[in-house]
């Protein structure tokens, strides 16, 4: 285990050798899926998904009286590719500065920046 993997925690603990074998599958699987997710975006919304745009999945809590379920799941220089799973639509948050995320103060999104 790596210095910096040590730094998070304190006590580690090692799988068993299926279980570390069905997560690296999962794993895999996952990332892929979340790729496949991040490429429809950035079609969608004509976004350019070049080397420097990154996948991630972070879920955006909603502002005060909205209902939306949306994560985030594209970083561009652009800006930010994000889905709404309730209404099925893409959307971007250009710049996406801190005036561009839901301002409540438990905000999911902002941990994960």
């Amino acid at each position: 285990m790596s210095r910096n993997h040590m730094l998070l925690t304190n006590h580690p603990v090692t799988l068993s050798f299926e279980d570390r074998n069905r997560m690296a599958r999962l794993y895999e699987e996952v990332l892929v899926r979340l790729e496949e997710m991040s490429m429809i975006t950035a079609r969608t919304l004509k976004m350019n998904a070049g080397k420097q745009a990154e996948v991630h999945f972070c879920p955006i809590a909603p502002g005060a009286g909205v209902e939306f379920e949306a994560v985030e799941l594209l970083r561009t220089e652009r800006g930010r590719g994000c889905y709404d799973y309730r209404l099925g639509a893409c959307f971007e948050f250009e710049g996406a500065g801190t005036e561009a995320r839901p301002a409540n103060e438990g905000n999911s999104y902002e941990k994960c920046s």
